[in-house]
């Protein structure tokens, strides 16, 4: 029997989120793998649980948890986006963009999918069409100060257009190349 037998898929999910907030990771994983595995239909405990695999460099694991998150709620649209972005970041990036399809649902100037257009330049190469999108995203971004930072790092770590490769070189290959750099930094944050 488990030391959080008696807690309810509230005080799991709340736990997990104080204990994310105060950066206990291995508190919060403790928190979140309890509740999925009492509460499996709950598809925002199997998405934080997968965000906290992927904040901690568990990202086969973080791609299992989202997954599934998104196949018990397919409109968790935050789920989606941050899916799409660490297969993206993994060099993922067909993976990437049929996971982005699930944000075609929402309207084209909502901040999810603004940024997902934006990412998807970005790993075509069209570095000026990119930057306009995330800005764009940036700026109609009203609920996640977090995803806005995320996005404002994309943005500084962007090569400008005057760096856009040589004739006859692969843009789409320069583009998957700088997101697989992004992976490796070691921001602050990362969703």
């Amino acid at each position: 029997m488990s030391q959080f037998s008696n807690l309810e898929q509230d005080e799991l999910l709340n736990l997990a989120i104080e204990s994310i907030r105060k950066g206990e990771h291995g508190s919060a994983i403790s928190y979140l793998k309890e509740g999925v595995e009492r509460f499996p239909e709950d598809a925002k405990l199997a998405y934080i649980l997968g965000a906290e695999f992927a904040q901690i460099s568990l990202y086969d694991k973080a791609e299992i948890e989202m997954q599934r998150a998104i196949s018990l709620d397919p409109s968790l649209h935050t789920a989606s986006f941050q899916l799409g972005l660490l297969q993206m970041t993994l060099g993922k990036v067909p993976e990437a963009r049929q996971t982005w399809t699930n944000l075609d649902v929402l309207p084209e100037q909502h901040a999810l999918h603004l940024f997902k257009s934006g990412l998807e330049s970005l790993a075509d190469g069209d570095f000026v069409r990119s930057r306009a999108l995330l800005e764009h995203g940036i700026a109609v971004n009203d609920f996640s100060p977090d995803l806005t930072r995320d996005m404002q790092n994309v943005l500084s770590e962007m090569p400008a257009a005057q760096e856009l490769p040589a004739e006859g070189q692969d843009a789409a290959g320069q583009g998957s190349v700088w997101f697989s750099a992004y992976n490796t930094q070691d921001d602050e944050h990362k969703d």
